[in-house]
């Protein structure tokens, strides 16, 4: 069964993805180690070692003296290790840098602004979960579902780790958004996970999306999105050739005050099309909670399968739901690690399979 999973925290990197630059060029590398080891349950106990390693270079080129108004990101992504999911057992996947080795070219776009900001075009290799399907309180936890709910990450879009070409629109008001972008249906080059491939072939179709938002100052937000598939690809319920998928999520997050905030996530895809047609996440993260800088968190995410599919597969249950308990902490200057528990009920929903507990440990190193 595939897995899908997205971006990793990245400390360091976060801070090259803002247009407004002191200087013309923002460089940021990162490197994540990561150790995660299932103790009880799942298919199997043992350890997994990771290794992401991000290196960006964001251009402002007003900043740089070319034109106004206009920004280069590129965005070089390096992975090897073992998918810690192959000992658990899940199917919402236990680490968000989980993916095959290969070091290739993740984004590469450029992006002009309009209108004092209010209207952005942007045009290249994009990371789709970057901007739709986004929360900065669940940004904390390194469990994929609450990056990007499994609802949507089922079908392949283009995220972690392989992107495809978009045409992506931003239309910002005082307090409302509105993304709108279209995508290369197939990501990459299904076939060979290895380097960087920008292919259109027959049955790609296209991955579509749009996002409506309101935020406040104090970053509180709340957002509805509707996506839709249509490349031509294996229906996991019946195994026939579809094109023509869709789904539909709202996320929204709260502060409560300088330290707390929860957030909660909901999507539904269509059960014709996809295993999984319903997903709930929800957490709550305390940052600054015993130092400067660090981060406290729990949260859930819950994945259940559609009636057609346990129709066709009856043998299995009904739901998944992964917990996390993490706790990152800058240790030095340059370093940070973070320590993450997480308990799986019913790995990819298996009769056979107990629930697992496993320990994660991750280090980020910022050059």
């Amino acid at each position: 069964m595939k897995k899908t999973f997205t971006l990793s925290l990245l400390i360091a990197a976060s801070t090259s993805f803002c247009v407004q630059a002191e200087t013309p060029y923002q460089w940021a590398t990162a490197l994540t180690l990561e150790s995660v080891s299932n103790v009880d349950g799942g298919v199997e106990e043992g350890s997994s070692q990771l290794a992401n390693l991000d290196l960006t270079l964001a251009v402002d080129t007003e900043a740089a003296g070319w034109w106004g108004g206009g920004e280069w990101f590129v965005y070089m992504l390096g992975d090897t290790g073992k998918n810690p999911s192959d000992k658990v057992g899940d199917v919402q996947g236990v680490s968000n840098i989980a993916t095959d080795e290969a070091v290739k070219l993740y984004e590469f776009w450029y992006q002009h602004s309009f209108a004092d900001d209010s209207v952005k075009v942007l045009f290249g290799l994009h990371d789709y979960n970057s901007t739709f399907y986004s929360l900065e309180s669940a940004g904390l936890f390194t469990h994929p579902s609450f990056g990007i709910g499994p609802d949507t990450a089922q079908v392949g879009p283009s995220i972690f780790s392989t992107t495809s070409t978009a045409l992506h629109f931003t239309f910002a008001g005082e307090s409302t958004y509105l993304l709108a972008a279209i995508y290369d249906g197939i990501p990459g080059d299904p076939n060979n996970p290895r380097g960087t491939h920008v292919q259109f072939d027959s049955g790609d179709g296209l991955f579509s999306a749009v996002e409506w938002g309101w935020a406040n100052e104090n970053k509180d937000k709340i957002a509805l999105g509707v996506w839709q598939h249509s490349a031509e690809v294996e229906n996991p319920v019946n195994g026939e050739l579809v094109d023509d998928n869709s789904g539909i999520y709202v996320i929204a997050e709260k502060n409560v005050n300088d330290v707390a905030a929860v957030f909660v996530q909901l999507g539904q895809a269509d059960d014709e099309f996809n295993q999984l047609e319903y997903y709930g996440g929800t957490g709550v993260t305390f940052n600054n909670f015993w130092s400067e800088g660090d981060g406290l968190g729990l949260a859930v995410a819950h994945a259940r399968n559609g009636d057609p599919y346990l129709e066709s597969n009856r043998d299995l249950g009904r739901a998944e739901t992964a917990w996390e308990l993490t706790y990152f902490a800058p240790v030095v200057e340059h370093l940070n690690l973070q320590g993450s528990v997480y308990y799986i009920q019913n790995p990819s929903m298996d009769r056979t399979l107990d629930d697992a507990l496993a320990l994660g440990a991750r280090a980020y190193i910022e050059f």
